[in-house]
């Protein structure tokens, strides 16, 4: 029997996703998670934070080519939750 997945191995390696960590209150991470939930992949949302005092940054992965759809739908969505700081690891 042949290498099932051969087809699979030849495709290209895909672009790593990009980080970022955006000032959000715990309340609003279930919202923000249904926002882009609902969309067409631009983002994921996780339930990580790392706290910087008074912050509360929660990880968002954010799926590549998609970083300005991402900030157009994050001010979007600030008009409903307090979203504050967004920082983009690199």
């Amino acid at each position: 029997m042949g290498d099932r997945f051969a087809a699979v191995r030849s495709l290209p390696q895909p672009t790593d996703a990009i980080t970022a960590w955006v000032e959000l209150e715990p309340e609003a991470v279930h919202f923000l998670d249904a926002v882009f939930s609902s969309g067409s992949g631009l983002a994921n949302v996780r339930r990580e934070y790392r706290d910087d005092p008074p912050r509360r940054m929660f990880k968002v992965f954010i799926a590549p080519g998609c970083a300005d759809e991402v900030r157009r739908t994050l001010a979007r969505a600030a008009r409903y939750v307090h979203i504050g700081e967004v920082r983009v690891e690199t």
